[in-house]
């Protein structure tokens, strides 16, 4: 096998769309570098080139190969034709049909078919000329807005769409690559989903992990059995995520069927009945205003901000050339969990989820109060238990002086103790005879009548002692 040089030579209309990887930037990218290119005098191409269109449609094609001849046999004029073009956007701007931030982009794809086709333009004193940008003026969906989505779903498919999109925050054409395999549930103790990981675009340069919240996943799990009732089987893992209804087989939904559901949906609400006077677009972007809502729920969460642009699929500088952290451990998901609460929709489902935090605060008492409560009882044990009194008894602390009665004191009293009273009562008399150098009155109050513990006995076996040592000296 040998390459072909010829092979490898494409027109400049396919350099230009080969460059662009992503479907919908390249249909914006057509549209905006046909309307540029319609713009050419054909007496330009005539004049400097000896040639005009030859379709009077004048196609896309045909005017890139023509553009790209004249930039690459005289630049000066094209520099002209992109100064006089910017101007005639510039006045579009002036009349507000258009916003400035608009302006940079009518000059990409110009960019990009330039750039494919290896012509060097300068593009300094272009880039001077443009409007200067403004702050956009369009916002996110609101939560409220959301909500009355979700009400206005008629089947699960449209509730899992919305679900995900504002849970997870990725752009339309991920629908493009989500296969059953993308999704890994994480559940707790009770088998109750506490989020998912969600792996975007599978495959491509460009994927990354980011989660969806508890609700999305049961929106998932009753999805998953809508799938069985259609086909018969539960999803394989390779199977695309969400099914086209068009068909008896699972056939991708893609990305541009996703958006008319979502675009059927938002206009039931009302929020794409038409443009406001003096409005140039609508105040919340059809599939991006849920990516705007997910970074600012994000934000309101606190979530670290780091984590947050990797969530979103965002490069932060030098962040992923060096991070080596290993995903499937998820490490991110206890940040993203921060923000289950205010990425949940339904009032049913911000209700169970209070309950399961508050049950789970409920648990994490019941522990630390155990754990306290084994710390009291080893420190009980440690000063007043078997051991501690066993340590007591042999030093004698039960004698008060060196008298045989004190030392008879300091025999008995803890063989009684030990055999006959319970071992929370010990603790208790402990408590008292522990201070130790004790007379026999402050004994017998310390001991009281405890039950299994009669005082009589040991007084009764030390007034008999008593005697008897009376009498011996007696007969001494």
């Amino acid at each position: 096998m040998r390459i072909e040089l010829d092979a490898t030579e494409n027109d400049a209309y396919t350099n230009f769309t080969e460059s662009i990887r992503g479907a919908e930037t390249r249909r914006g990218y057509i549209r905006n570098l046909t309307r540029f290119l319609n713009m050419i005098p054909d007496d330009v191409f005539e004049q400097y080139l000896g040639e005009q269109p030859k379709k009077k449609s004048r196609d896309v094609k045909e005017m890139s190969r023509l553009f790209i001849d004249l930039a690459r046999k005289d630049i000066a004029v094209t520099k002209s034709i992109l100064k006089s073009y910017v101007k005639e956007v510039k006045q579009e701007v002036d009349s507000n049909k258009i916003s400035p931030n608009t302006v940079s982009n009518r000059l990409k794809p110009i960019k990009a078919l330039l750039s494919a086709n290896e012509v060097d333009v300068s593009w300094k004193l272009i880039n001077k000329m443009l409007t200067r940008r403004t702050k956009s003026e369009d916002r996110a969906y609101t939560r409220e807005e959301i909500h009355k989505m979700i009400e206005c779903c008629t089947d699960v498919t449209d509730k899992v769409i919305i679900l995900m999109f504002s849970s997870a925050g990725f752009r339309l054409e991920s629908w493009d690559y989500f296969c059953w395999k993308d999704v890994i549930f994480f559940q707790d103790k009770t088998q109750q989903y506490t989020g998912a990981a969600l792996r975007v675009y599978r495959g491509d340069p460009e994927e990354y992990w980011t989660f969806i919240t508890p609700e999305a996943c049961r929106a998932l799990a009753l999805y998953k059995e809508e799938w069985r009732s259609r086909f018969l089987k539960y999803p394989d893992k390779d199977d695309p995520l969400i099914a086209s209804t068009r068909f008896d087989r699972p056939i991708r939904l893609q990305s541009k069927g996703v958006r008319a559901r979502v675009d059927k949906i938002v206009t039931k609400i009302g929020l794409r009945n038409g443009i406001k006077k003096n409005q140039r677009r609508y105040e919340v972007k059809l599939d991006h205003g849920f990516r705007k809502y997910f970074n600012t729920m994000m934000r309101r969460a606190k979530v670290n901000y780091l984590d947050k642009e990797d969530m979103m699929g965002h490069k932060v500088g030098l962040e992923q050339a060096y991070e080596r952290y290993q995903e499937e451990d998820f490490e991110r998901f206890p940040e993203y969990q921060k923000a289950i609460p205010f990425l949940t929709i339904s009032n049913e489902e911000r209700l169970r989820l209070e309950a399961a935090e508050k049950q789970e605060d409920i648990e994490k008492l019941e522990q630390k109060d155990e754990v306290i409560q084994n710390l009291h009882n080893r420190i009980d044990n440690l000063e007043y238990g078997l051991e501690a009194r066993r340590s007591q008894y042999e030093k004698g602390r039960l004698a008060s002086d060196d008298s045989l009665t004190s030392r008879f004191f300091n025999l008995v009293i803890p063989l009684w103790l030990e055999s006959r009273a319970s071992e929370s009562e010990k603790k208790k008399i402990w408590k008292k005879l522990k201070k130790g150098n004790l007379s026999r009155k402050e004994i017998v109050e310390a001991l009281g009548e405890t039950k299994g513990l009669s005082w009589d006995n040991i007084s009764e076996s030390v007034r008999q002692f008593e005697e008897d040592q009376l009498q011996e000296n007696a007969l001494e």
